[in-house]
C-alpha cells in the first residue's frame, strides 16, 4: 500500500481510537453516577481505564497480527510518554501540587509495577538462558498485583476526600446523560476502538516495513505518543485549571494501569515474546525516569517547573538519542 494511504490510514484510525475512548469515558462516568458511585472513584478508576483503553487494543491487535515488540513497545513508550511529557509539560504550565495523601502512596505502587515488569520480562532470560517474554503465569501475576491495586483504591477511598477535588472531577467528567444514551456512547465507543485499533497497528506495521524501522521503535515512539494523546489532553487540562492532584492521578493511574491490566490481559491471552532492546534499554530509561518522579514528587509534595522541565527534556533527549541510533 502506498506510503501516503498509509498515513491517512494511521491519522484517521487514531483519531477513532481516541473518539472511542472518550465516548467510552463518558458513557461509563454517567452510568458510575446514575448508580450513585463517587465521583473520586470515577476518576482514579473509570477515567484510568478509558484513557489506557488505546494501548490495551492496540496491544492486543498487535500479538495477534504477530507484533509482539509493537505491543509491549507501545505500553513503555506510552508509560515514558507520560511522565516525560504528561507530567514534565503540565508542571512548566503550572507547579503540579500535591494536596490528596492517597496519591503519595499511590506513586511507590507504580515504582514497584515498573519493577515487577523488568523482573518478569527477563526471568527467564535471566535464569533459563531463553528469550525476553512475559508468560501467561507473568500476566496472571500482574493481574494480582491489578486486584491488590484495585482494592488499595477501594479502600482508600472510603476515607473523606477533598470536596474541591471532588468537584472538580464531577465537572469534568460527569455530564448526567440518559442512561440509555449513555448506552449508546459506551457501545459506540467500543465499535470505534475494535475498529481504529486494527487499522491502527495495520497501517503501523506497514509504515515500519516502508521506512526500514522496527516495530518496537514505531511502538516506543509516534504510536506510544498517539495512543497517550488522551492523558496528556487530559493533564494538560488539568494543569490549566490548577487542579495538580488530576493531573498527576490520571498520568500515575493510567500508568498502572498501563503495566498491570494491559499487559497482564495481553500475556494471559497470548505469551508476548519481546526483543532484547525493550527490557535491557528502554524499560530501564523508562524505570529511571519514574524513580526521578517519585523522588521530585516526595520531596517537595509536588513538581515544580524546574522539576518539570528536567523530566520532559530527559525524555526528548532519549527520544532524539532512539532516532540518531537508527
Amino acid at each position: 500500500m502506498a506510503t501516503l494511504t498509509l498515513i491517512i490510514i494511521f491519522i484517521i484510525s487514531l483519531l477513532a481510537l481516541l473518539k472511542g475512548a472518550d465516548y467510552l469515558v463518558d458513557g461509563a462516568s454517567d452510568i458510575a453516577a446514575y448508580f450513585k458511585v463517587s465521583p473520586v472513584i470515577i476518576g482514579l478508576t473509570v477515567v484510568a481505564f478509558g484513557t489506557s483503553l488505546p494501548e490495551l487494543i492496540v496491544s492486543l491487535m498487535a500479538v495477534f497480527n504477530g507484533a509482539a515488540d509493537l505491543s509491549v513497545a507501545n505500553v513503555v513508550g506510552s508509560n515514558f510518554a507520560n511522565i516525560g511529557l504528561g507530567i514534565g509539560i503540565a508542571a512548566l504550565i503550572l507547579p503540579l501540587a500535591i494536596k490528596n495523601k492517597a496519591l503519595i502512596h499511590e506513586i511507590p505502587f507504580l515504582i514497584v509495577s515498573s519493577f515487577l515488569l523488568l523482573i518478569l520480562g527477563t526471568d527467564q532470560f535471566i535464569f533459563q538462558k531463553l528469550g525476553f517474554s512475559l508468560s501467561r503465569f507473568d500476566g496472571i501475576v500482574l493481574y494480582i498485583v491489578f486486584i491488590m491495586f484495585c482494592y488499595y483504591i477501594w479502600t482508600s477511598l472510603q476515607h473523606k476526600q477533598p470536596k474541591a477535588m471532588k468537584k472538580d472531577i464531577e465537572d469534568e467528567y460527569i455530564h448526567n446523560l440518559p442512561l440509555w444514551k449513555a448506552t449508546v456512547y459506551i457501545l459506540a465507543g467500543i465499535a470505534a476502538l475494535t475498529i481504529g485499533g486494527r487499522y491502527f497497528v495495520n497501517s503501523s506495521i506497514e509504515l515500519a516495513s516502508n521506512f526500514g524501522l522496527s516495530e518496537a521503535f514505531i511502538g516506543l515512539t509516534i504510536v506510544a505518543i498517539g495512543t497517550s494523546a488522551p492523558e496528556l489532553i487530559t493533564s494538560f487540562i488539568a494543569a490549566k485549571k490548577g487542579i495538580g492532584d488530576l493531573a498527576l492521578s490520571n498520568i500515575v493511574g493510567t500508568n498502572i494501569f498501563n503495566i498491570l491490566f494491559v499487559l497482564g490481559t495481553v500475556s494471559i491471552i497470548k505469551p508476548i515474546g519481546i526483543a532484547p532492546t525493550i527490557m535491557q534499554t528502554d524499560a530501564i530509561a523508562m524505570m529511571a525516569l519514574t524513580l526521578l518522579f517519585l523522588v521530585f514528587a516526595t520531596r517537595g509534595k509536588g513538581i515544580n517547573r524546574r522539576e518539570g522541565a528536567i523530566l520532559a527534556t530527559l525524555y526528548i533527549g532519549y527520544m532524539a538519542w532512539l532516532v540518531i541510533g537508527l
